[in-house]
């Protein structure tokens, strides 16, 4: 007998895959052996050596019994049960035949044969028979209900028919062993534990029935899985068996009775399915009669692939998840200002507190926020709402405790209690810097100076021409700057939070007084779902980048897990800033989101503009008698002239002057209007935290054109310099004509929302005005919110112009046409719906991201000041504890990473090229001397990837001892060095044709020359890269996708592909890709034992075939037997992608510094398995034999 007789090909199933190589070489590519039985025999032997080669002799024996189940089968037999009252259906899916198990990466080890297309003449595959229904009198056609004698298994009728084995029909001659040997490899089994949790009564027992012969063909009597449970485990019931791997099973729970033939089924859930793969697998499906697929169905979402690769769009199912506001839930609302007024008895000493009511206020960064704020409390009987902030007035130290006290007990309120000097600073770098960059101005260049250069610094350069010397205050010369002690002050908000904080509670912020907050809040309480409510505007990136601080601020907002801003304009900007300050790509998701990821980190953007409280202004509006008063003195006033209102702050970007420009140019286009029409003009002055009037200049220009109108007739305009009260406001916008703002910029404006509110006349039972008009700038934040507003551009004074006159001309049909429609606008926009729709997004995104089982908690940019650093996650962040477990395990580890990543942000960092803080605390020898330590340490294999030429390689590893350790794969694996060799000594993988790059050069420079700042890369000889890195990045990844639509078209017939990258288009030859070269490599060792780890690092779109090839090594060789033990090991796989981004690979690394700690973590394995190592040495010479 040939030595190949004793180690049967049914051994290699379940361990090393190579011994299928060398059987599967020596077949012809029409599936029939090479010459005659002497080809057949040198196949049983090549088998044999290599079976026995890396096969244990508890496989051989699994593989004997498959071969002579086989062949006690009688030839064309069909298995079924016997039952007359056995009831099945068709089931196709369920009772497919087993395919042929190959490895994608194996097969490749042979170019000239595919695997599964190999088909033996004498070796035939199992085939499915037709079955003719009349030979099986028993099978229920789908949809009919089967008769009382048979058991139901479930609601469904329709039952899967008994798997028919067809076994080989060779002939029985010399190469019979041969074929049955290679029919059990063709057939391997998994062993399949169920689990299920049952309260049975004494005497009966659990059992599983299925489609499967073994699973007794929906039988309960012939099952082969009789269930056990013990008194340890009850009520789960356990039973194992062995079913063919790669087939999908349905199945169901039954309770047997063992003194009567009474059985019950699972009738409330459908058919339960699952597929065995690979050597065993545990089944635990929770309890009996109750559904499972839910969970399953989550499962196979989070690892979804679609067609090409990419993962899929998990986070779409945001509008599925379904969560309420409940009372435990915890709000804390962060403002600037508590929604309170204080006032101090001076004979008591005691303080008296009330909610502050409208949306009143001393200046503007409370103004628009307070009444949004305030309204917040009517949830509280929905949920638990705290308020944190300052009290705006200096309380002694005395009575802070006391006062404290109070408001936490009566108001559920935090105070913050700031230093006089510091709340001063304060407020003057809001109104002075923050707030006109907010509002596209320009804040000047003292005030500059002031709030980011401390007084040392400019103190010694007075008199120094272009100097920013400025005179000390009468405080004498502080500190720090301003910019400093805002963030001093945006942490004295914090602290009354931390100290009532608990995981999981939710945190509003709002404006621009506390922009530093969230990253505050991401390092104290790393669990707080965070939302930052803009209601001003967000610059565009070129205003906002004239901030010294800027990339600050983003870092801090991007802590957030959600961002609210009044219209999409302003989020437009903020997503722009991201790109091009700090590089981040945005995308939509389903429910109107648009998603960045910075970090790790998720944030969420939604453009949303909040309403008043409309039943609560109503019901004062018809209640309160002074309206109705004030309503009687205007009319009496204001007689019967049209009124043209404008109502705004006293401030340069509410427009003021360009209103009355407008007024004037009616005046001049439309002569009657004089006799028709005036203009109310309220202008409400702010004051600084000393009191003056701000903008006194403003305050000239407003009066200076006032006058000028008024000398063309007396009364035109009335204004009036002053705040008015609810009832006086109200009164006048009800006999109001016609509504004009004419805002240069402007986030959150109500005013016209109590415009429309107060024109209901009579509909609500109290009086009340007549329906009007309105004309905002579109420059307004509510422009695109309320039907029936015509919006104009405000520089145009004669658009204008022509606006408010057809207005006023308007009939009464169309005003009440347009009004019903508004006021159903306010009614559904209303404030509290808002701030509910708020609330929910943040509660439904983190649970999604919850149930998806991301690590919300482990975001890289949630780290504070000190260290503030797209993605439709596929993948998990990576837990280093069960790599290093893994490492420590096993024997042979490849370890594979992409120095491009990692090195190319170190060096431009040290080049100045570009301002990298998430590498800032790595170096190049740091990283190289971990890779190199590890590299030496034995079983340990290096693998460094790059895009880039030899030459670019050596360069960027620099000289240094160690480096021939690593082997090294440039031009993404086209030129490469094996571990070992000289760092002089490359080899080429394969030999490519260069046709195709003269017309792909000749494409990119064109498109070099009319994108500013990009440029080629044409050194390699596999391939050509146009990159736009430094190009605007809109308009650079415009041209990029156009580049690369246009490359697709005149290269379509050259061997090549046209793939985009970050911010670059490269065309490269056919098979050089990083994918294809780690194939090389594993191929390599494969055949030297191959390897039990592989960690694999890398961060870019177009290292997928990297990952992939990973991942099919994994589905192919879960288990490694261990050459000279013959003991199995299990194969652990790591493909990591370094950042957020969407990705095959099944785990994440958050930026290049974990990655360090990750190498340094690794070598501190190799220093303890070498100590304990030498333990057992002497432990050994110390007590010999």
């Amino acid at each position: 007998m040939d030595e190949s007789d004793s180690a049967p090909w049914g051994s290699s199933s379940g361990g090393n895959l190579d011994g299928w190589v060398g059987a599967l070489d020596g077949l012809s590519r029409d599936g029939s052996p090479h010459g005659s039985s002497g080809s057949l025999s040198r196949l049983e032997r090549a088998a044999g050596r290599l079976s026995h080669n890396n096969s244990g002799s508890d496989l051989t024996k699994h593989g004997r019994g498959a071969a002579s189940h086989a062949e006690s089968s009688p030839p064309n037999a069909i298995s079924r049960s016997k039952s007359p009252n056995s009831c099945h259906r068709s089931n196709s899916r369920s009772n497919s035949p087993p395919r042929a198990l190959a490895s994608p990466l194996l097969r490749s080890i042979s170019p000239t044969h595919r695997g599964p297309s190999i088909r033996p003449s004498r070796i035939e595959s199992p085939r499915r028979g037709s079955i003719d229904k009349g030979s099986l009198p028993n099978i229920q056609p789908s949809g009919i209900r089967p008769s009382s004698g048979c058991p139901s298994p479930g609601r469904r009728t329709n039952l899967p028919p008994p798997v028919p084995f067809l076994p080989s029909e060779g002939s029985g001659d010399g190469g019979s062993r041969a074929s049955f040997n290679i029919k059990s490899s063709l057939h391997p089994t998994t062993r399949v534990q169920f689990q299920v949790s049952v309260a049975t009564r004494l005497g009966e027992y659990v059992a599983a029935v299925g489609g499967p012969p073994e699973l007794g063909c929906w039988q309960p009597s012939a099952t082969k899985v009789r269930m056990v449970t013990d008194a340890q485990r009850f009520p789960v019931w356990a039973g194992e068996v062995e079913l063919p791997s790669g087939t999908a099973v349905e199945y169901k729970y039954v309770i047997c009775n063992e003194h009567s033939n009474e059985v019950k089924w699972e009738l409330e859930i459908g058919n339960r399915m699952f597929t065995p793969e690979g050597v065993s697998v545990v089944l635990e499906d929770g309890r009996f009669n109750v559904e499972r697929a839910r969970l399953l169905d989550k499962e196979q979402r989070k690892v979804a692939v679609d067609s090409d690769g990419r993962a899929g769009n998990r986070c779409n199912e945001y509008i599925d998840v379904k969560v309420t506001l409940d009372a435990r839930d915890v709000v804390y609302v962060v403002s600037y200002r508590l929604p309170l007024t204080v006032s101090r008895d001076p004979q008591t000493g005691t303080y008296r507190f009330e909610w502050r009511r409208g949306p009143g206020g001393e200046s503007t960064s409370v103004r628009h926020s307070m009444y949004v704020i305030e309204r917040l409390r009517k949830l509280r009987s929905r949920m638990q709402i705290w308020y944190v902030g300052w009290l705006g007035v200096d309380i002694p130290q005395d009575d802070r405790e006391a006062v404290a006290e109070t408001l936490k007990r009566d108001f559920q309120c935090l105070p913050v209690f700031l230093p006089p000097a510091a709340a001063k600073d304060f407020k003057e770098f809001c109104d002075q810097v923050l707030r006109p960059i907010f509002h596209f101005g320009t804040p000047s260049t003292s005030d500059l100076c002031r709030s980011f250069i401390k007084d040392q610094d400019w103190e010694g350069g007075a008199g120094t021409a272009g100097s920013c010397a400025l005179p000390a205050g009468p405080d004498g010369p502080a500190s720090a700057s301003k910019w400093m002690n805002y963030t001093a002050c945006n942490r004295a908000y914090i602290e009354p939070l931390v100290g009532s904080f608990n995981d999981g509670d939710l945190v509003m912020t709002f404006d621009v007084e506390l922009l530093m907050l969230p990253s505050l809040v991401g390092s104290r309480c790393r669990s707080a779902n965070l939302l930052f409510v803009f209601n001003t505007p967000f610059p565009s990136s070129d205003i906002f980048r004239a901030l010294p601080v800027r990339k600050d601020i983003m870092r801090s907002l991007l802590n957030c897990d959600m961002l609210y801003f009044q219209c999409f304009t302003y989020a437009r900007h903020f997503l722009t800033s991201c790109s091009r300050l700090l590089g981040l790509e945005y995308h939509p998701m389903r429910g109107g989101l648009i998603q960045v990821t910075y970090l790790g980190h998720r944030v969420h953007v939604r453009a949303n503009h909040v309403g008043l409280d409309t039943d609560s202004f109503l019901s004062r509006f018809h209640s309160d008698p002074t309206v109705a008063r004030a309503r009687q003195s205007w009319q009496e006033t204001l007689g019967d002239s049209k009124v043209v209102l404008g109502y705004d702050d006293l401030e340069p970007w509410s427009g003021i002057t360009l209103k009355l420009q407008a007024f004037k140019s009616m005046i001049r286009l439309f002569p009657r209007s004089v006799d028709e029409a005036r203009m109310v003009l309220v202008a409400t002055p702010l004051t600084d935290s000393e009191g003056r009037q701000l903008y006194q200049d403003y305050l000239s220009k407003v009066q200076a054109l006032v006058d000028e109108i008024n000398a063309i007739r007396p009364g035109l305009v009335t204004l009036f310099m002053r705040k008015m009260s609810f009832a006086e406001r109200t009164a006048l916008f009800s006999v109001s004509d016609v509504m004009v703002n004419s805002s240069v910029r402007h986030g959150l404006n109500l005013m016209p929302f109590e415009f429309i509110l107060c024109g209901s006349g009579d509909c609500d039972g109290g009086g009340g005005g007549r329906p009007g008009g309105f004309v905002v700038s579109e420059f307004l934040g509510c422009s695109r919110v309320l039907p029936g507003a015509v919006r104009t551009n405000p520089w145009r004074d004669e658009d204008l112009a022509r606006a408010i006159y057809r207005l006023l001309l308007q009939p009464n049909h169309e005003k009440e046409y347009w009004h019903q429609l508004q006021m159903q606008q306010c009614r559904t926009n209303a404030v509290l719906r808002w701030a509910v729709h708020a609330l929910v997004d943040m509660k439904r995104m983190r649970e999604l991201l919850t149930d998806l089982g991301e690590d919300v908690l482990r975001a890289g940019c949630r780290v504070g000041i000190a260290k503030m650093p797209h993605r439709e996650m596929s993948t998990g962040s990576l837990k280093t504890e069960l790599v290093y477990r893994a490492y420590s395990s096993s024997v042979t580890r490849l370890i594979v990473a992409d120095i491009d990543v990692l090195l190319r942000p170190i060096l431009n960092a040290e080049a100045g090229a570009t301002e990298t803080p998430t590498t800032s605390l790595l170096s190049k020898q740091d990283l190289l001397k971990s890779l190199r330590d590890i590299a030496e340490h034995e079983g340990n294999i290096v693998f460094l990837l790059s895009s880039g030429t030899p030459a670019e390689v050596r360069q960027m590893l620099g000289e240094g001892p160690g480096l021939e350790k690593f082997g090294i794969g440039a031009e993404d694996g086209y030129c490469y060095k094996w571990p070992g060799s000289p760092m002089d000594r490359w080899d080429i993988r394969t030999e490519v044709t260069t046709g195709w790059k003269d017309v792909a050069l000749g494409l990119m420079r064109e498109y070099q020359c009319r994108t500013n700042g990009s440029y080629i890369d044409e050194d390699k000889v596999s391939s050509a890269t146009w990159h736009f890195d430094r190009a605007n990045p809109e308009f650079g990844a415009l041209q990029g996708k156009e580049l690369q639509v246009h490359l697709h078209e005149m290269l379509a017939h050259f061997p090549v592909q046209v793939v985009m990258g970050m911010q670059y288009v490269r065309v490269r030859h056919e098979g050089v890709n990083k994918g294809t070269f780690l194939e090389h490599v594993m191929k390599h060792y494969n055949i030297r034992g191959g390897v039990d780890f592989l960690l694999a690092i890398a961060d870019d779109v177009t290292d997928e075939e990297l990952f992939q090839v990973i991942l099919a090594y994994h589905r192919d060789a879960q288990y490694r037997v261990v050459s000279g033990s013959g003991t199995m090991r299990e194969v652990k796989v790591f493909p990591c992608t370094v950042g957020r981004q969407p990705s095959s690979a099944t785990h994440c690394i958050y930026n290049a510094e974990e990655v360090v700690e990750l190498f340094n973590g690794l070598f501190l394995q190799n220093k303890r398995q070498q100590r304990a190592f030498m333990r057992s040495r002497s432990a050994i010479d110390f007590n010999p034999m």
